[in-house]
């Protein structure tokens, strides 16, 4: 999720909760010789990023929602086909004296987003994935045919044993006047009986993108710790800082997590870490950039409770 926020709101979530199942271990028949399934995941958070003052003049802070929903049916002993539906809200707060030529570039952010990956167990070692995506990321007011994102990603992952799986894979995404591809990495690979090096929960505050050392410090504990970098690129309305523009939030994410699991279904999670070397982006309505200014630390707070049936 190039780790953006488009991506994390893609493919990869549901990718990540499959890679790591029993399902995308090997799925078996049931007592009918159908497959087993259907998966579902379902997550919300709450991600509090405070007051970071620019380095013009003026400061702002970003509160998020974030909601996600998966489902993943194996059709067979070795095809997974999954659907993953995605939703946030960023509610950014501009202080008066912003140099931004505007009290407020903009307020409410959307973003939309689904997904439709296939998975493909190749033998009892590799596993490959194709998935489109497509959805929306725009302002309040913004318009949706304006705000239209897609892509798709290819991946394969090799499991050298069950506890120590890598996968490599590449992307496409147009994201609103600009289209790039992209490497990615998925790990899962148990260092020792308790520490594990991994990619980001999909709950939190960066999403699956980055890597992150969990260690396990007791049956229903976990400790995390880990980073990001992060962009967030969506359309502007015709009312705001530049009319039908396009704004952008990059940073590099640095968390801390402690995660509690009530059972195998339902767990809690909570994070605080810091935004480092951030910056906001406006460009016209072509892509043309016409303002950057950066910021400093942001401290960040966020809260996620996800379940699986």
């Amino acid at each position: 999720m190039s780790p953006t926020r488009i991506i994390q709101l893609g493919i990869l979530p549901l990718l990540l909760v499959i890679w790591t199942s029993p399902v995308g271990a090997q799925p078996t028949p049931g007592a009918e010789g159908k497959p087993p399934g259907p998966f579902w995941s379902l997550s919300g958070s709450l991600v509090e990023q405070f007051d970071s003052d620019f380095d013009t003049q003026g400061s702002y802070s970003v509160s998020s929602l974030l909601l996600r929903a998966s489902v993943a049916q194996p059709v067979s002993r070795k095809t997974i086909l999954g659907l993953s539906l995605s939703y946030d809200l960023l509610d950014y707060e501009f202080s008066d004296d912003v140099v931004l030529e505007s009290a407020s570039p903009w307020d409410r952010v959307h973003g939309l987003n689904l997904s439709l990956p296939i998975i493909r167990r190749v033998n009892e070692k590799w596993t490959m994935l194709v998935g489109p995506s497509i959805g929306s990321y725009g302002a309040s007011g913004a318009t949706f045919g304006d705000s239209v994102t897609w892509g798709v990603i290819f991946a394969a992952t090799y499991a050298f044993q069950p506890d120590r799986k890598l996968g490599f894979g590449a992307g496409v995404f147009d994201r609103i006047g600009q289209t790039r591809g992209f490497p990615f990495i998925s790990i899962d690979w148990r260092l020792t009986e308790r520490l594990r090096l991994t990619n980001p929960l999909t709950v939190g505050p960066t999403g699956p993108a980055g890597l992150e050392l969990a260690y396990e410090i007791g049956p229903k504990w976990e400790l995390g710790a880990g980073g990001a970098y992060r962009n967030i690129r969506f359309r502007l309305d015709e009312r705001d800082l530049e009319p039908n523009g396009i704004g952008e939030q990059r940073g590099i994410v640095t968390f801390a997590r402690l995660m509690h699991t009530f059972n195998p279904k339902l767990s809690l999670v909570v994070y605080t870490g810091l935004v480092l070397d951030g910056e906001l982006r406006i460009e016209d309505e072509d892509a043309q950039r016409r303002r950057t200014v950066g910021h400093g630390s942001a401290p960040l707070l966020a809260i996620s409770l996800s379940g699986r049936f």
